[in-house]
C-alpha cells in the first residue's frame, strides 16, 4: 500500500471517529440568528433549552453601531453599522432574560426565554 492511500485511510478514520462528537457540539450548542433594524430585534423572542448552552448571531441591519447588552446573561458586546456578531452564552435556569441595544435601551429590546 502507498504511503498516500495509508494518510487518506487514516485521515478518513479520523473524520469517522470524531463525526459524532461534531454531532454532539452542534446540538450541544444551538445557533439563534437575530437582527436589529432600525430600533427593533427580529425576533424579539427567542427560546432555548434551560441549562443548555447556545449561540447568539446577531447582524446589525442599520448604519450605526449597535452594544447588544443582556445583564442576567453576561453580554455585553458592540457590533458595528452593517455587521455580524457571534456571542456564546452558557446553560441558564428557566426563565425569562431581558436583551437589548444599550445605545437606545428604551426602545430596542428583546427576551430569551429559557424553558
Amino acid at each position: 500500500m502507498s504511503l498516500f492511500r495509508i494518510v487518506l485511510a487514516g485521515c478518513a478514520a479520523t473524520t469517522l471517529a470524531f463525526a459524532p462528537l461534531s454531532a454532539a457540539l452542534a446540538e450541544y450548542a444551538p445557533t439563534i440568528e437575530i437582527a436589529l433594524k432600525d430600533a427593533a430585534f427580529t425576533p424579539a423572542e427567542i427560546h432555548v433549552a434551560a441549562d443548555k448552552a447556545f449561540v447568539i448571531k446577531l447582524k446589525n441591519e442599520n448604519a450605526a453601531p449597535a452594544e447588544l447588552e443582556a445583564k442576567d446573561l453576561k453580554i455585553e458586546k458592540v457590533v458595528a453599522g452593517n455587521s455580524e456578531i457571534v456571542v456564546k452564552v452558557k446553560g441558564m435556569p428557566a426563565g425569562k432574560y431581558l436583551f437589548v441595544d444599550e445605545y437606545q435601551e428604551d426602545v430596542a429590546k428583546g427576551y430569551v426565554i429559557v424553558e
